[in-house]
């Protein structure tokens, strides 16, 4: 009997060398810029990101066409860590899946308001950004209505929209950076909110 004879393995090419080059830069660029969004720095430097990165300054705009493309390549990979929420059973009772909705949304509220910021920074000069944006904004809302679907149905509209509010990353954001509340506060101000507008 004969053996079939082994399948050669095709070389790597100095193409695909070049191809997972260009890639792993790409990578640290955007890792980069995460990083330092995270840290706090609200608009960092072609410099700061480079240093971060350990490329050349020149990389940037070698990899990035413009700084709309590279905000837009870390909203894709910041979105990927991110928790992917999941709406409590229907047949919970309003207060548990009430709960559930605010603390799994604060969750990602918290963890996504530096990227928020640079995102809003970037919106009135960016189509793509400004979209992008009102996808997060309409996710939201959905995510919502598949918690709290029965109440809202119920709720005046103007309830409705207020509910909405209450639950967005502005309002998270004004809570945390501007009344200065603690993540469990703002919480339970968001809770007791939502409870009395649509409870």
């Amino acid at each position: 009997m004969r053996r079939n004879p082994t399948r050669a393995v095709p070389p790597v090419t100095k193409e695909d060398g070049r191809h997972a080059r260009k890639a792993r830069t790409r990578e640290a660029i955007v890792s980069a810029l995460l990083e330092l969004l995270d840290e706090g720095v609200s608009e960092p430097t072609a410099a700061q990101m480079a240093a971060r990165a350990k490329v050349a300054v020149r990389s940037i705009g070698q990899h990035f066409k413009s700084r709309e493309e590279l905000l837009l390549a870390v909203a894709g990979r910041h979105s990927a860590r991110l928790p992917t929420p999941t709406p409590p059973s229907p047949t919970r009772s309003f207060d548990a899946r009430l709960a559930h909705f605010v603390s799994t949304r604060v969750r990602v509220l918290e963890a996504s308001a530096a990227v928020r910021r640079a995102a809003q920074r970037g919106a009135g000069a960016s189509k793509a950004i400004t979209k992008a944006l009102a996808e997060t904004a309409r996710k939201r809302r959905d995510e919502l209505r598949a918690s709290l679907g029965a109440e809202l149905k119920k709720a005046p509209s103007w309830a409705a929209s207020a509910a909405e509010t209450m639950a967005s990353g502005a309002a998270w954001d004004a809570l945390r950076q501007e009344q200065r509340l603690s993540p469990a506060a703002a919480e339970q101000v968001i809770v007791q909110a939502l409870k009395k507008l649509i409870g």
